[in-house]
């Protein structure tokens, strides 16, 4: 008898090592290998095409370029190249009566090298033409009506066009 209560504690021992082990194991995190990428980090871009609000509707897509790598901690977490997308928030054709078009585009997204949606606030690209509305008033009452039809200038931005946005919120990056 004396014997059985021997095996029973023995496997007792053994169950709570067991156990004991499974708890240490479950709750050991492994290092998080990459970089931290801080909110706020500035991010380069420009624009890959000329956006036009003659062409351009509210809500379409647009896409920018990363104009130089984006490093943390001396690794590249975002990569020069890279595409950002953006999309069309406001937008409006040149008008009869002298009234200029205007445009304006918020920056959302672009990807990090591990192919994370990095995503960018304060990045806001806004471009008005020029307003003739002046000129076709004048022109239409003193010269001849048919200027009172006379279009306002369209809001362009010209490819190339270089302008920064920043990281929203801080995130890991496998770099």
């Amino acid at each position: 008898m004396n014997f059985t209560i021997l095996k029973k504690s023995k496997r007792l021992r053994i169950i709570s090592l067991f156990m004991a082990s499974l708890v240490l194991f479950v709750s050991w995190v492994p290092p998080q290998p990459g970089v931290v990428l801080k909110a706020g980090t500035n991010i380069p871009l420009e624009t890959i095409s000329q956006i036009s609000s003659q062409t351009m509707g509210v809500g379409q897509t647009i896409d920018f370029r990363v104009t130089r790598d984006v490093m943390s901690e001396g690794k590249v977490a975002i990569s020069a190249g890279s595409i950002a997308k953006g999309q069309v928030v406001r937008s409006q054709a040149p008008k009869g009566l002298g009234k200029q078009g205007f445009l304006e585009v918020k920056i959302n997204s672009v990807t990090a090298v591990d192919g994370q949606e990095v995503f960018l606030s304060g990045g806001q690209l806004s471009e008005e033409g020029d307003d003739k509305a002046t000129l076709a008033i004048v022109l239409g009452i003193f010269i001849c009506i048919l200027f009172l039809f006379m279009k306002g200038k369209d809001a362009i931005v010209p490819a190339g066009f270089g302008f920064n946005a920043a990281v929203a919120s801080t995130m890991n990056i496998d770099a």
